[in-house]
């Protein structure tokens, strides 16, 4: 600031000194501009997360059983409340840097690859899930035009195309040029849209996404380029008539909007492997697709084995499958004993590892989404009730198995096909002190409102999760051979809450209670 001395001892000077006050009127008024802007902006969020806290206080696991509701609330905490910091005074941000509990972008990114699992999965449209239509009873907000395109983004980084083209086709709808809120261009969102289009194979579509980003950027680079690749392939490749026929019919419009007669594959090029398209067919069916030989060999009982425990209290038994033998028992666990199961449980849950058997450790992977636990018979008369029951229903021996394992599943939480045993391997691999699990029991704890599902590959078998239920199948014949047929997976949970407790039991002990048979098949 420049300061002038004895201006008072001349008008002339006096008067120059309106062009300074009116400079300075101006820049406040650009500075209440936009401290107003700030503050409108800070207010919105505010309404956001105040809307937010109103509908899930109160109805915390209902809230956040729906995807969405969590995808949006790691949004906030991980991006939104960063811009938020930056915008506030250093009090406030202090505030904010204090040693809360935050998600990570890891977490953000987590849910948006578990929300394109889902829609693969159970084949929702973009749109449905977009506005929140996958739960009817208990809808979420509708997705925004950057909500859109980071999951479309997820799906690109992944090279999975089909689906980055959809949602950046769902935010490129999405999109409006006043919403000064908005983190992300048209052009990026075009960018990524022709790129997309153009791995999925439709030239002619990427080209005109192209030459749209070109009206916006004459001068970006990477589009001139494109433009020009593109276009040379096209004159290089010729459809016959009928090939293009075919192509039209098996297509459907894409673009800003719906302006240009742009057009995308609607199914999805099959890539993948088999198993897991089986698997997917198998979690959005309602119940097991049984034949009539086999229905006729099925039945359901009470059993009690003549064992102490179950005399006066026998378990309903239901046969599922018969080849291999799976078996349903109802309500054999009391609400109390599964609520001190989980209350012990949750304080230790840690990310779910697959055993690796090169290192004989376990390893986190993507294709099993959930958190769990190991849990004692001596840390609860719960635990070792339920363990107790286990020997009793299936008059093995609990003395080699291993402890419980208790398990809650996160957003779109899965486990993709597997088997129970070890597989020995040549070169060694696992060791079994007690020989390998020859038998699982798996026990409901919660139901499941959508998804979540236990599935038999085998057997087309779909388990729904009941809570107070428990499914118990042998991992291997009588002969020591394991059973391939018994490979199962846990279906991604679209709605709900799902927790589950496994017992795996062990060959050793069991060779008067489970006899060996020279016959591989019993």
């Amino acid at each position: 600031m420049c300061v002038r001395s004895e201006v008072f001892t001349s008008i002339a000077h006096v008067i120059q000194l309106l062009d300074t006050e009116s400079e300075l009127a101006k820049q406040l008024k650009i500075y209440l501009k936009n401290e107003h802007a700030r503050l409108v902006h800070i207010e919105k969020f505010l309404s956001v997360i105040n809307n937010e806290l109103s509908q899930a206080r109160g109805k915390e696991e209902q809230y956040f059983s729906n995807p969405i509701n969590v995808y949006l609330f790691f949004k906030h905490l991980t991006t939104e409340w960063y811009h938020i910091k930056e915008m506030t005074s250093p009090d406030i941000r202090t505030i904010i840097h204090r040693n809360w509990l935050f998600p990570s972008l890891e977490d953000l990114t987590g849910t948006g690859t578990s929300l394109l699992r889902l829609q693969d999965t159970y084949q929702f449209t973009t749109s449905q899930m977009a506005n929140g239509e996958i739960d009817l009873k208990f809808r979420s907000q509708k997705l925004t035009s950057d909500e859109c395109y980071h999951i479309g983004h997820l799906a690109y980084t992944n090279n999975d195309f089909h689906y980055a083209l959809m949602w950046m086709q769902e935010a490129l709808d999405r999109f409006d040029e006043k919403n000064k809120r908005a983190l992300i261009r048209r052009i990026d969102i075009l960018d990524h849209l022709s790129n997309a289009t153009f791995q999925e194979g439709n030239i002619e579509n990427a080209l005109a996404l192209t030459e749209e980003m070109l009206a916006i950027d004459p001068n970006h680079v990477q589009a001139k380029a494109n433009k020009v690749y593109y276009a040379s392939l096209i004159k290089s490749q010729t459809l016959s008539k009928d090939q293009r026929e075919d192509y039209l019919a098996s297509s459907e419009k894409v673009g800003s909007n719906g302006k240009k007669n742009f057009r995308v594959r609607k199914q999805r090029q099959k890539n993948y492997l088999e198993l897991n398209e089986i698997c997917k067919a198998l979690c959005r069916q309602n119940r097991a697709k049984l034949s009539h030989k086999h229905q006729a060999k099925l039945f359901c009982r009470y059993r009690h084995n003549n064992h102490p425990y179950l005399i006066l209290r026998p378990v309903k038994e239901e046969q599922l499958f018969d080849e291999p033998t799976i078996l349903l028992f109802h309500d054999v666990v009391s609400d109390t004993d599964i609520e001190k199961i989980k209350v012990l449980a949750t304080p230790q849950l840690r990310r779910s590892l697959i055993a690796n058997a090169t290192t004989n450790t376990g390893t986190p992977v993507d294709y099993r989404v959930s958190k769990s636990t190991w849990l004692s018979d001596r840390v609860s008369p719960a635990v070792a009730r339920l363990s107790r029951l286990i020997g009793a229903v299936t008059n093995l021996t609990m003395e080699t198995a291993e402890d419980l394992q208790v398990l809650n599943y996160g957003v779109g939480g899965y486990y993709q096909p597997h088997a129970d045993f070890f597989q020995v391997l040549e070169n060694g691999g696992f060791t079994f002190k007690n020989g390998n699990r020859i038998a699982t029991w798996l026990t409901y704890m919660s139901d499941v409102e959508f998804g979540g599902a236990t599935v038999f590959l085998a057997v087309d078998g779909h388990i729904v999760p009941k809570k107070r239920s428990a499914v118990f199948w042998y991992n291997m014949f009588a002969s020591g051979e394991v059973d391939y047929r018994t490979a199962h997976a846990a279906c991604p949970v679209l709605i709900g809450n799902k927790w589950i407790a496994t017992k795996w039991i062990h060959e050793r002990g069991q060779e008067f209670r489970r006899p060996c048979s020279l016959d591989s098949m019993l």
